[in-house]
């Protein structure tokens, strides 16, 4: 049995749209890659984080030695591009792992917490099993299923930690 979801709109996870293959970017290569996959490119770059578009362009240049992005421009350009590869290179360097936060569904409520918990697990178990039931080539858009899934599980998980370490006494409470 094969199952199929198709939800739109949620970054990396469907077909289409710019997806580059980052693992072993250098956090350099990653800006200018940032300036090639934003549809507007440099010049639109540059005018949302308001600099000169080719100051910019020689700041993205991986091949410039003399002008660099400083840690703030680089957290701007990644605002304005709604892009973080830089922060995924430099988490992928240092030996991290980087995942969009979701925001927590459980409302402070351990149960309903441990309960996402074990829903996300499943559809993490469920993706998983769909790519793999064929035993041929899985295909981009399964794996971006399964890393979406990934990611759900591992903020339930934070989330029910989290909701945990709410319910834990303070210092002097007991």
């Amino acid at each position: 049995m094969s199952l199929s979801v198709s939800i739109s709109g949620l970054p990396g996870y469907v077909e289409g749209g710019t997806q580059l293959n980052i693992d072993g970017l250098d956090p350099v290569d990653a800006a200018f890659q940032i300036s090639q996959a934003h549809k507007g490119g440099v010049a639109d770059l540059a005018k949302r984080m308001g600099i000169n578009p080719g100051t910019l362009q020689n700041k993205l240049n991986p091949n410039n030695t003399t002008h660099h992005l400083t840690l703030k421009e680089s957290l701007t350009l990644q605002v304005v591009a709604n892009n973080a590869f830089i922060l995924r290179a430099m988490a992928a360097q240092l030996g991290f792992v980087c995942a969009r936060a979701t925001p927590d569904q459980a409302g402070g409520d351990p149960v309903e917490a441990f309960m996402r918990v074990q829903l996300e697990f499943a559809e993490l178990c469920r993706s998983a099993a769909d790519a793999l039931v064929h035993g041929g080539d899985i295909n981009r858009n399964e794996i971006r299923r399964i890393e979406y899934q990934a990611q759900e599980a591992t903020a339930a998980i934070a989330h029910l930690v989290a909701t945990a370490r709410g319910r834990m006494p303070q210092r002097g409470e007991g």
